[in-house]
């Protein structure tokens, strides 16, 4: 019996009728089918039926099926541009969607359901969502090649079966087709289930002494804890950290040396970033500095601690946690407390080891994750401060020893020969935001590996030589890590990294100091006044908030509850600015008919600007879907470690002497808002 093709569809035509929506597949297969009336899915036996439209709309994949209170959502993929071929196999970037209500053909949305519908359109709009129908994005090389048994046979399962549950973006939206496959065995559902990683991609082509090669840079953003800058920061209690991406660098090229026709050698080199891992927020509250709260949970901190570095050196092997967070100051409450659980969890598991040795009467050995745990606290901004960027690799290079031993993947040439070299352990950098200070680093990083690479291939050959010295090439790795940098903070923060000025170039520029000046500025109003709207959409998108079909459940998105006066202010403020604009700007007669109206509209400006920090929750844009987390935050009461520079306003910031009643009232803001 012929085995089951489950290789991905590779495209689709969508037909409608006023009672199902089919897409029937461009190669052979059966068409799968949604029931407009009662959401039901089936996949089709025979052809389209006879009465739906007449051509049908091209569309390229399945991203998922979105459920909402009412309906659910179909999110297609209608438009995508390829962006080249990685080993061989075409990877694309979504380009353009269609979003499409299974209800009845006539039926309108519920208000409720037509914002929700508006969080997914700007989901889409915002991010990059990266696939291929032949090569599984989500996994790195090694992790691939791991797959395979001694005789190189891959594993036979669909992709989405293999594929890395973190970077597999819109898995929560498979869920109905997956419990479909799973509730009726029906195996052929999964050529419809595309993974869809969402990050970075860049594949170009350069030369290092003359030798042709490709590179290649993939990031992957987990779909756990994901969301935006101030309101993922942390860990959750399975050890899911926020903004962690694991970073992929490929370096494809043909050794000099090699006689082999069989293909290229091929290198990966792997880094992750993510928040620190433990119990800490941040909360917005209308000043540019958000009050910092670090929560000592006992247990609890140690175990999800426990739980992100298990997992790291499960998946990875070796862990080498990289902290770029300031040595002083308020990020020192960061610092302090990383390191305890560092140190702590070290201590406990070296006593645990010595009293298993002493019952054995045997010398002690290392018997659990920790003892693959290195520590590292590297403070960027004291030591490149005074334009001492050198300082960068010059840290790279006190840990050669460590990214010797960890090395790096390598394929070689014979696809179905075991691997050359693998990789036994990653750099894990992290610094309050896990973007700016982290881009630099994990560039340098990367430089030295692909120095490493190019003088293992042959590439390199006399010790005057480096990968440095390669102009061209230098200028587009460059480019592509700046670039790099730049999705994952726009993706985090809403703007673009810091100091890309360095990371494109190697130069620290003055037009640079003053871009991250504004970008600064920008990432501040994004942060108080958007981040909340960006934050339901991924909640709803990756599941962290799932409708429970009560069409009132996200009602608090339609309604803004806020008194009247309350909504009012706002507009006074920016009033009163545009009039001392206008006062200063304006030609007088004489001093005094500037005075008086100048007097009136700045006094106007400070009542109107302290009031909105004083009662700053009523102002900014929390999330409304999945709230809790923030509030759990705000009023956590235990030892610890805070911040309090905004404390004075209403809910706005880490509030020291908590009343229970508060918080009654705080969630009621929210939700008026």
């Amino acid at each position: 019996m012929a085995a089951l093709d489950t290789s991905l569809h590779e495209g689709f035509l969508l037909h409608s009728t006023p009672d199902e929506y089919i897409l029937q597949p461009n190669n052979s297969g059966r068409a799968l089918v949604f029931n407009r009336n009662n959401g039901d899915i089936r996949l089709n036996l025979g052809s389209p039926p006879v009465h739906t439209d007449k051509a049908g709309k091209i569309v390229y994949g399945l991203f998922g099926v979105v459920p909402l209170p009412t309906a659910d959502v179909l999110v297609l993929i209608t438009s995508a541009k390829s962006r080249g071929k990685l080993l061989g196999h075409p990877v694309y970037l979504a380009s353009s969607f269609l979003l499409l209500p299974v209800t009845p053909e006539g039926k309108d949305l519920t208000p409720t359901d037509g914002k929700l519908l508006s969080l997914i359109w700007k989901h889409l709009a915002d991010g990059k969502f990266w696939f291929s129908y032949e090569w599984d994005l989500t996994r790195r090389l090694q992790a691939q090649s791991a797959s395979s048994d001694p005789a190189g046979n891959v594993d036979a399962r669909p992709m989405w079966e293999t594929a890395d549950d973190r970077f597999f973006w819109n898995k929560h939206l498979h869920s109905q087709l997956i419990r479909y496959g799973n509730a009726t065995g029906e195996r052929e559902i999964s050529r419809f289930i595309l993974p869809v990683v969402y990050g970075f991609f860049d594949l170009r082509t350069s030369v290092i002494q003359s030798h042709p090669v490709q590179f290649a840079l993939i990031s992957r953003r987990s779909r756990h804890r994901a969301g935006v800058r101030y309101f993922t920061r942390g860990v959750d209690a399975k050890g899911n950290p926020g903004n962690f991406n694991e970073s992929e660098q490929i370096l494809i090229a043909t050794p000099p040396s090699s006689s082999n026709s069989n293909g290229p050698s091929v290198a990966s080199f792997v880094q992750t970033r993510g928040s620190a891992p433990f119990y800490w927020a941040e909360i917005v509250n209308l000043i540019r500095v958000p009050d910092l709260i670090v929560m000592d949970k006992g247990a609890e901190s140690h175990s999800a601690f426990r739980a992100h570095i298990d997992n790291q050196v499960d998946t990875y092997g070796k862990l080498l946690l990289l902290n770029l967070v300031k040595g002083k100051g308020r990020e020192k409450h960061v610092k302090d407390a990383y390191e305890d659980l560092v140190f702590s969890e070290k201590d406990k598991e070296n006593k645990e080891n010595e009293k298993v040795a002493d019952a054995m009467e045997v010398e002690g050995e290392n018997r659990g994750t920790m003892g693959a745990v290195d520590y590292v606290h590297f403070d960027v901004h004291v030591e490149t401060s005074g334009d001492r960027w050198h300082r960068v690799d010059e840290k790279t290079e006190e840990l050669g020893g460590t990214l010797e031993d960890y090395g790096y993947f390598e394929a070689g040439s014979d696809p179905q020969a075991p691997p050359v070299k693998v990789q036994s352990g990653v750099v894990r950098t992290n610094c309050m935001d896990c973007l700016d200070r982290t881009n630099l680093m994990q560039t340098s990083v990367a430089k030295r590996a692909l120095d490493k690479q190019a003088r293992d291939f042959g590439l390199l050959t006399t010790p005057e030589q480096s990968i440095e010295g390669e102009e061209e090439f230098m200028k587009m790795f460059r480019e592509v890590w700046s670039d790099h940098g730049n999705f994952i903070a726009k993706a985090y923060t809403g703007t673009g990294a810091l100091r890309s000025d360095f990371t494109r170039t190697g130069v620290r520029t003055k037009k640079g100091i003053v871009l991250d000046k504004m970008t600064s500025g920008w990432r501040y109003i994004m942060n108080n006044h958007s981040d909340g709207y960006k934050q339901d959409g991924f909640d709803l998108i990756t599941g962290a908030w799932q409708s429970h079909g009560d069409s009132g459940e996200a009602a608090v998105l339609l309604y803004d509850k806020r008194h009247w006066a309350v909504r009012l202010v706002p507009y006074i403020f920016w009033f009163s600015i545009v009039m001392i604009i206008f006062t200063l700007a304006l030609r007088r007669s004489s001093s005094y008919s500037i005075f008086y109206p100048l007097t009136l509209y700045s006094a106007i400006f400070t009542f109107t600007a302290s009031y909105m920090a004083r009662n700053s929750v009523d102002y900014i844009a929390w999330p409304r879907l999945n709230y809790q987390p923030m509030l759990d935050a705000i009023y956590y009461e235990g030892p610890g470690a805070r911040t309090t520079k905004g404390s004075k306003a209403r809910g706005g910031g880490v509030v020291q002497g908590v009343h229970k009643g508060e918080k009654t009232i705080l969630e009621e803001a929210i939700k008026a808002r």
